[in-house]
């Protein structure tokens, strides 16, 4: 029998950290060389590779802690039913959904938290809201997301991201400030939650009323 690398042990751990969140025990993680969807009970990460670079390790942390909060928390047929089918506004709604799962790990679990915020990090290490110089630049979806999780959870931007934040911060607080307040009033109830991501959505004017799915 072949003795067990530390990266193994390491993954050994991640899924069972995954599983105890999940509160699931057929969670498994799987290390790829770059993130992907993730998909039923396999979480995949990226892997800190042998040397278990810590930058990486807690990227995969965040990793693994926000696919198995996905899994206790969210009710994908739910999502789907009530999303806008506008790609600009369905990437919008699933960020705020994803602010949603990852904040109520965040507000109930220390180590996840910093976790979590290791990932948000890694996210908008490559997004285009680092690059952004004009608000029609910036990714709607990902300041959505940020702006919610701020919301939601106390915690601020990254700082790769403020100043593309910044950009469309003032619109986004005229337009849905009041929404945004509001989201933090349904995070332990997805449906009343995605009511008031639409309601978010239509004052933004990304998503109409007339569009709404049927209760």
């Amino acid at each position: 029998m072949s003795e067990t690398t530390p990266l193994d042990r390491f993954r050994g751990v991640l899924a069972g950290t995954a599983r105890a969140i999940a509160r699931d025990p057929e969670v498994e993680v799987a290390f790829a060389s770059e993130a992907g969807a993730q998909g039923g009970k396999l979480a995949r990460v990226i892997s800190p590779g042998p040397g278990l670079a810590p930058r990486l390790v807690a990227e995969a942390r965040g990793a693994a802690d926000a696919a198995a909060l996905r899994l206790r928390y969210h009710d994908a047929r739910l999502h789907g039913a009530q999303a806008p089918a506008e790609a600009e506004a369905r990437a919008v709604f699933d960020a705020l959904e994803g602010a949603r799962v990852e904040a109520l790990g965040a507000r109930t679990m220390a180590g996840v938290r910093g976790n979590l915020a290791e990932l948000a990090e890694a996210r908008v290490r490559s997004d285009a809201i680092t690059r952004a110089r004009t608000a029609e630049e910036v990714p709607l979806a990902t300041a959505l997301g940020l702006l919610a999780r701020e919301r939601l959870t106390g915690a601020p931007p990254p700082d790769a991201a403020t100043r593309g934040l910044n950009l469309v911060r003032e619109w986004v607080e005229e337009k849905a400030g009041s929404d945004l307040d509001g989201l933090a009033l349904a995070l332990d109830d997805q449906a009343a939650f995605a009511a008031l991501a639409r309601k978010l959505l239509e004052d933004l004017e990304l998503a109409s009323a007339d569009d709404r799915p049927e209760e």
